[in-house]
């Protein structure tokens, strides 16, 4: 199907107008029908769980929070932050995020392009060398020794010099390397006389933003919600992460034990409604320590798309 139109000049133009066939429509209609309900799976679970962590204890606990609670408080939140030491957890996170994050960084950049130079000697050896790391491991006992022979035992150090490289992550790195960058721009660089350095620093670098945005990514997530490290190795309660933390609020305000029957009726209602609070602070808790990296992803989800895509679909 075809029209005529005539622009500012007097001059006709044919333009061709494509008719949809009704499956065309159909498959639109389900398209969008289907991303619509994935859309809200995805969205729901975080609306309610801010919902939640707003909501009066009792309402919450007897799990009637459905979309939005009938009365909101902010009792959750004080409960969790009256806390003074949860401020230097928070402190000590966000240095082990950027330390961590930046150790990452500066191991897995440079090997992975180094390893997608074909003319690197023992350069599958190598890759093997990594490639065994993903099944072998020492164990915990053995590596809770070596930690504690270095000097990293309650220390800050054993959280921002823990896992340096990633094979998964080195490989998709990798591919990067070897496929979104043109070889002849590595060619024209060494023809004027470029070294391999400053190949990597002024070509390579600049060029690779996006798979060292999801690296950063992959990186800081996984520091931001580990407990576990410090759990095992860390004993001094002011190096401890905030999930850490978190979860030792989480745990005294579960196992108190209180003797009822020395207690006025007003005491009994309000041990019972801190026992409800404990239900809401387990989702202020969830809410707190996922708010700094659900509001740091937007910045970075175009460079991580397109990382993600080009190293694992290219590579």
């Amino acid at each position: 199907m075809s029209s005529v139109t005539v622009d500012a000049k007097g001059r006709k133009k044919k333009s061709t107008a494509i008719k949809r066939s009704f499956g065309d429509v159909v498959f639109d209609v389900i398209n969008i029908t289907l991303i619509c309900i994935m859309l809200v799976l995805f969205i729901y679970p975080i609306w309610y769980t801010i919902a939640v962590s707003f909501a009066e204890p009792a309402e919450a606990a007897a799990g009637t929070v459905y979309f939005w609670p009938k009365k909101t408080t902010i009792d959750a939140y004080a409960k969790v932050f009256e806390t003074k030491s949860i401020w230097i957890s928070y402190a000590n996170t966000a240095l082990y995020t950027v330390a961590h994050t930046l150790y990452v960084l500066a191991l897995t950049i440079p090997s992975a392009y180094a390893l997608s130079k074909k003319q690197l000697p023992g350069r599958v050896a190598i890759t093997y060398y990594f490639f065994v790391t993903m099944f072998l491991s020492g164990g915990l006992i053995p590596s809770y020794m070596l930690n504690k022979s270095l000097g990293l035992v309650n220390s800050r150090w054993i959280m921002i010099l823990g896992m340096g490289v990633s094979y998964s992550n080195l490989v998709i790195t990798r591919s990067y390397f070897q496929t979104s960058i043109p070889n002849e721009v590595y060619e024209s660089a060494y023809i004027d006389g470029a070294t391999e350095f400053q190949t990597f620093i002024k070509i390579a670098m600049p060029l690779a933003g996006a798979i060292i945005a999801v690296q950063t990514l992959y990186a800081a997530t996984g520091t931001w919600n580990s407990w576990y490290s410090a759990f095992i190795y860390i004993t001094d309660q002011n190096k401890w992460p905030l999930q850490l933390r978190l979860r030792e609020i989480l745990i005294q305000g579960q196992t108190q034990s209180l003797d009822f029957q020395l207690m006025t009726t007003e005491e009994q209602e309000e041990i019972q409604r801190q026992a409800f609070m404990v239900y809401t602070m387990k989702y202020a808790i969830i809410f707190i320590a996922s708010a700094p990296m659900i509001a740091m992803y937007p910045f970075v989800q175009k460079h991580f798309v397109k990382g993600v895509m080009i190293g694992s679909v290219k590579g």
